[in-house]
């Protein structure tokens, strides 16, 4: 089963590694886009996989903070599949971006440029929610791993549940206010992030059972919570088209009406049966995404899927599945252990056990025992005495990165409140929190020891943090190179130069040179107009250098394009310039026509 997986695996991610290839050096021209949102494949797949990644917090995490029972090995799988999961989401907003090696502008830190991220954009919080999204979940399987050997870290297991119970509503929540917060009208709506966390939960749901699957056995109480997402799901479609109007029949007949074949005994029994309802949830969820990045999708205003497009899919599929067993063979050893369920589980199973271990247990802190029962005083469970110190470590450098804040107003380039900082709070509260929860139980508590190899891997990453924030904070360097080449090129091509304009400037400056403020707006603040009258100011040699060496928040071309290139996108750029300086002197001198014969 393993070797035919992986062979499955690499014939997905072989020639979906040469699309993403290509993908990256070619830039947008070369997936679908939609006309109308300027959005694509990557981001599709981006809302998809993050949908996916909902999975382990969901089952492992929020289960955990709500004592429903669920056996180790089912929750190790689904806690792997976020993580698998998130690796891979985290590609395609690089890619969608297009300035894969500048990532950290995202960041809200000052850079070398005295430039500091928007933080009105949902993309900078996206950033920062995610990151501490993924760092807690690591976290949090490694101590689900590691408490095999020290059995007192199941103590922080649920304190870290909590943390994740708000943070996996919180991340989705964020994530929809990429849509909802635009000028599009199929993307608003105050249900917005109550649908994607819904849609998220059930595309989890399907993934973990489809891995139950391959993995022999099933738990009944998750398929029975997959159905149940199934009818929110078909109440907020239908809910929708009754509002606006748009309706994906695709992803409403495979992730909606199919899945409803789960009643039918024979089906619902029949392990190729409760495979075909999972992917069929998964077609349907992804193609509801591609709907909904592209709302033109399919119209003659939207390009069509090409052979890149298909890639990018096969590419996301072959690395979940290398990247999710191949990491699960290496551990296997830790996560297969005496009393894991296997073959057919109920849940009703699992609560009977559940019941007994409770009666069974000692009284702790303050859980007190009477003849009805277990009782918890307010504010004097477990979780609370381990959590107390953490929190208010978290909420004290969270007020201080606040007044932090409050200091960068004088850059004029961000509009700035203190409402745009809120998305970032509570992943920041929840991060310090850990970070504390974690350092006092290995520097204080000695709850467990790391081995040697597990020193030097701590040690590696903590240097690798010290880059990543001395390089958040330092930028790239905004010096020009002394290696540009000279030449006398004049134009050129017009249809091939056109062609790179909308390839590698477009994206930013938009097709007809007067900024993508669709995509601009959200990333960064928006830079200075190219008019015919700045332009010309500038002069043709100064652009070629720009486009050649970057400047500010323009990434160098140098090794990408030549300078015969760079100086024929300039001048096609003032030619841009010069067609929207006729349109405006022409529509001025209709408008001074009108005025002159109004009476």
């Amino acid at each position: 089963m393993f070797r035919a997986l992986m062979i499955a695996g690499l014939a997905l991610f072989l020639p979906g590694a040469c699309a993403l290839g290509y993908s990256v050096f070619q830039g947008p021209s070369s997936w679908m886009t939609d006309a109308h949102t300027f959005w694509g494949t990557p981001i599709s797949l981006f809302v998809f996989w993050i949908g996916l990644a909902h999975a382990g917090t969901l089952l492992s995490a929020v289960f955990l903070a709500l004592d429903i029972r669920l056996d180790r090995r089912t929750a190790l799988i689904a806690e792997l599949s976020t993580l698998v999961s998130l690796a891979i989401a985290a590609v395609f907003p690089l890619m969608h971006l297009g300035v894969i090696e500048n990532f950290y502008m995202v960041a809200p830190l000052l850079d070398a440029r005295g430039n500091i991220a928007n933080v009105r954009s949902p993309l900078v919080w996206d950033f920062c929610c995610i990151a501490v999204y993924a760092v807690l979940s690591l976290l949090f399987f490694a101590t689900h791993l590691k408490a095999r050997s020290y059995p007192a870290l199941d103590m922080f297991r649920k304190p870290m549940a909590w943390l994740l119970f708000p943070l996996v509503l919180w991340v989705h929540t964020v994530v929809s206010l990429d849509f909802a917060a635009t000028f599009v009208p199929e993307w608003r709506g105050a249900f917005f992030p109550v649908y994607f966390i819904a849609g998220a939960i059930f595309s989890g749901l399907a993934l973990v059972n489809l891995l139950l699957c391959t993995e022999g056995y099933r738990v009944r109480l998750l398929e029975r919570l997959q159905l149940i997402c199934s009818w929110i799901l078909c109440a907020i479609w239908i809910w929708d088209y009754m509002l606006k109007g748009s309706f994906c029949t695709s992803a409403f007949v495979f992730a909606g009406v199919l899945p409803q074949f789960r009643m039918v005994s024979a089906i619902r029994e029949n392990k190729w049966g409760r495979v075909a309802i999972s992917l069929s949830i998964l077609l349907g969820l992804f193609l509801e995404r591609q709907f909904l990045v592209s709302p033109e999708f399919g119209s003659p205003a939207s390009s069509s899927l090409g052979w890149v497009d298909w890639g990018l899919l096969a590419f996301s599929a072959g690395a979940f599945v290398l990247l999710f067993w191949g990491i699960q063979y290496s551990l296997k050893r830790f996560m297969e252990v005496d009393g894991s369920y296997f073959g057919e589980v109920d849940g009703s199973d699992m609560a009977e056990v559940e019941e007994a271990e409770l009666r069974d247990s000692p009284v702790v802190y303050g859980v007190e025992k009477s003849k009805k029962g277990f009782y918890v005083h307010p504010w004097s469970s477990e979780e609370y005495y381990v959590l107390r110190l953490p929190l208010l470590v978290g909420f004290a450098v969270t007020i201080a990165f606040m007044f932090w804040a409050i200091e960068r107003l004088p850059f004029e380039n961000v509009e700035f409140s203190l409402a745009h900082v809120v998305p970032l709070l509570y992943p920041l509260i929840a991060l310090v929190a850990v970070i504390v929860l974690y350092a006092r139980a290995y520097f204080v508590q000695k709850v467990f020891a790391l081995h040697r190899l597990e020193k030097i891997v701590a040690a590696a990453l903590l240097v690798l943090a010290g880059a990543c924030a001395g390089t958040f904070y330092a930028g790239g360097s905004s010096e020009g190179s002394a290696d540009a080449r000279k030449s006398a090129s004049e134009f050129g091509d017009l249809d091939l130069v056109g062609a790179a304009w909308n390839a590698r400037c477009a994206t930013c400056h938009g097709t007809d040179g007067k900024f993508n403020e669709k995509f601009v707006r959200e990333f960064y603040p928006v830079p200075q107009k190219l008019d015919l009258q700045r332009v010309d100011s500038l002069g043709v040699d100064s652009l070629v250098n720009v486009v050649l060496n970057g400047r500010g928040n323009m990434n160098p071309y140098a090794g990408r394009l030549t300078y015969d290139e760079a100086r024929a996108l300039v001048n096609y750029m003032r030619s841009l310039a010069v067609r929207d300086s006729a349109v405006a002197a022409s529509a001025a001198g209709k408008q001074e026509v009108a005025n002159d014969s109004t009476p």
